[in-house]
């Protein structure tokens, strides 16, 4: 199943409400395999209803072979930038099953959502990826992102809701 380095034989498509399923299962992949299973909340209904429903929170595209079988996922969603003045796009999730790694894959899957960044008329289309990940981190600068020096910071769960008391 592995892809091409030029991506022949690769389709990129839009997700539909069809591939809720499939989003989900690529989803719970990329968590266990990321070491975030104990984290994963989603659920293929929910899946659904916020990629589908009335008020779509993100937007997905579906990487598949010819025989329309799955090689990976993104998922993305706009940002505005107060600093900037300007929407953005974040790339909040990129996942190439195992088989599919090391072809086109997934530059064609970011290669699609930098198309959605232009059409909304976005200044950026932005990514995190874990500091560790040192091929994934060479991977995003042969295609051109920049480490802007950041670390992701982030605090949920009980921590979460101690800060938030604190408002009163």
């Amino acid at each position: 199943m592995t892809g091409s380095g030029n991506g022949a034989g690769i389709v990129i498509r839009a997700a539909v409400a069809a591939d809720a399923g499939r989003l989900w299962a690529l989803l719970r992949d990329l968590a266990v395999e990321d070491g975030a299973g104990a984290r994963f909340r989603a659920t293929e209904a929910l899946v659904a209803a916020h990629g589908f429903g009335p008020a779509p929170r993100f937007q997905a595209a579906l990487a598949e072979d010819a025989a329309g079988r799955a090689l990976g996922f993104a998922s993305w969603f706009p940002v505005y930038s107060s600093f900037r003045a300007r929407d953005y796009l974040l790339l909040d999730n990129l996942y190439v099953v195992p088989a599919a790694r090391g072809g086109a894959v997934a530059r064609r899957l970011i290669a699609h959502v930098a198309g959605h960044a232009t059409a909304l008329g976005a200044d950026r289309l932005e990514l995190h990826v874990q500091a560790d990940n040192d091929r994934a981190r060479r991977f995003y600068a042969r295609m051109g992102f920049e480490a802007t020096g950041g670390m992701l910071q982030m605090i949920d769960g009980v921590a979460l809701d101690r800060l938030a008391a604190e408002a009163g």
